[in-house]
């Protein structure tokens, strides 16, 4: 028994100063860690230029951010005033909602006005992204021609939108600024008027229908190249796929006519400059927003309201979240993703490497010993999104060129049996312009699809049908 003792006092003590040791240890370790995030870096010119946004060359009545803003004004009051007036409202009060939510709530910053105009009826069945609205819109005459009756306001209030010059997002940078209304319904409604007009007997219509489905795709357009986040360049991109699904399928159509030479099909199919799908500014745009963020005054809670150990608790994170350390390191992650969303082979080579995590350069275990663990963190949680975006956008310049393709197919009157040939002539059109995989031909639908570089929701398109010639008339039988 005495001897069991020992050996037990000996373990006890042995293990008492193990945990000493390892007491001490995490103890010089919190300390190193303390004192090598002492100090706070200096703001890099990165900062201070990605801050600074280009200047806005709009005025508010030609501005489209500014009309999206107030589409949904009351009857018969202008989008323009009532947009100018929601986003002032923000602009004036969003430095009292950051400071003190509960004295401004969040629906206080974009208040909904009881009388807007609100779209009335379902339209539904139309789906741009989905199905086909050339194909549908002639099953749902009747309806279409209601909706238009009783949205005919919200009708005009969207073709004033193709006459507006440029967007550019004039709400202050933040977390809770207004993002562009999506006119999704009036949109349907829309592209569904123009189906059934470009289908329309009379030559004059027909035409009239086209001049407006090129003017939809120069708005979206301008929105895609214009100064705002990632919001609105998704929501351009969406709305610019749905144009152009709605363009190949009335391509496809032998019983349409169209003029056949090299200018119209830059008027009607035109495929825009690369540089239009580069996604940088919205990256820059999105800092904005973040630095913003960071910046925001604290929450004014009373000092009761807080125990003695949440406090210190504030005070450690702030020790360990450099204020001018983050912005840098969002800067330097931010110009990262910037060149690469303006070169796909940039891209590909940056997301296949570890080295764009903000936390990868010491390696998971050795974060919390480094300066400013809590800014890599951040860093890395709101850039490492950014890689799904710039595929969403080649993906609608892939499509883009097949719709071209089709309708350089039925220009030339290319017959299926020559289509194998005339897609390995015409790389500029039949492949994909971020990896160059080739554009697939399926027989048994002819149809044409791009093989996409990013996921989509289940059932969006991305093939299309190919004109074909319709079949001849049989002979007449002899007399």
């Amino acid at each position: 028994m005495a001897q069991a003792a020992r050996v037990l006092e000996r373990t006890a003590k042995r293990l008492g100063i193990g945990l000493l040791a390892l007491a001490v240890l995490a103890a010089a370790l919190f300390l190193a860690a303390l004192l090598v995030n002492a100090h706070d870096q200096a703001l890099a010119p990165e900062v201070r230029a990605l801050l600074t946004p280009p200047p806005n060359p709009y005025g508010n009545p030609d501005n489209i951010y500014v009309a999206l803003q107030g589409f949904a004004a009351p009857p018969a009051e202008s989008v323009i005033v009532v947009g100018e007036a929601r986003i002032e409202h923000y602009n004036r009060n969003i430095d009292a909602a950051l400071r003190d939510p509960a004295a401004v709530s969040t629906a206080a910053l974009a208040p909904e006005d009881a009388h807007r105009l609100s779209f009335k009826g379902d339209v539904s069945f139309i789906r741009p992204l989905e199905s086909s609205v050339w194909n549908e819109a002639p099953q749902h005459e009747q309806q279409i021609l209601a909706l238009l009756r009783d949205n005919h306001e919200l009708m005009e209030r969207y073709l004033d939108l193709i006459l507006l010059r440029g967007y550019y997002e004039t709400a202050r940078p933040s977390a809770l600024m207004p993002y562009p209304a999506a006119p999704n319904e009036v949109r349907r409604l829309f592209l569904a008027q123009l189906a059934l007009q470009m289908r329309a007997t009379s030559p004059l219509q027909g035409q009239i229908g086209l001049a407006e489905l090129e003017g939809d795709i120069r708005l979206w357009r301008r929105v895609l190249t214009g100064e705002g986040g990632l919001v609105s360049k998704m929501l351009a991109i969406a709305f610019l796929q749905s144009d152009y699904l709605l363009l190949a399928d009335l391509l496809a159509d032998p019983g349409i006519k169209l003029a056949p030479h090299e200018q119209y099909a830059e008027s009607l199919v035109p495929l825009f400059d690369a540089r239009d799908f580069d996604l940088g500014r919205a990256f820059a745009a999105e800092f904005r927003v973040q630095v913003a963020t960071l910046r925001s005054p604290d929450t004014e809670v009373p000092r009761g309201a807080q125990g003695w150990l949440e406090r210190a608790g504030t005070r450690m994170s702030d020790h360990f979240l450099k204020q001018n350390a983050t912005e840098n390191l969002l800067a330097t992650e931010t110009g990262r993703w910037m060149a690469a969303a303006a070169d796909p082979a940039k891209f590909y080579a940056a997301t296949h490497s570890p080295a764009t995590w903000s936390i990868a350069g010491g390696g998971m275990w050795l974060l919390p010993l480094s300066y400013n663990p809590l800014g890599k963190v951040l860093a890395t949680i709101v850039t490492q999104p950014y890689r799904h975006y710039p595929p969403r956008a080649w993906d609608e310049a892939a499509l883009q060129r097949l719709v071209r393709l089709g309708y350089e197919i039925r220009q030339r009157r290319v017959a299926p049996v020559d289509l194998a040939a005339f897609l390995r002539a015409q790389p500029q059109w039949s492949t994909h312009p971020a990896d160059g995989r080739p554009f697939l031909w399926d027989a048994g639908t002819s149809e044409l699809r791009v093989q996409t570089v990013s996921q989509h929701p289940a059932g969006w398109r991305f093939s299309i049908p190919i004109w074909q010639p319709p079949p001849l008339a049989p002979p007449a039988s002899p007399r």
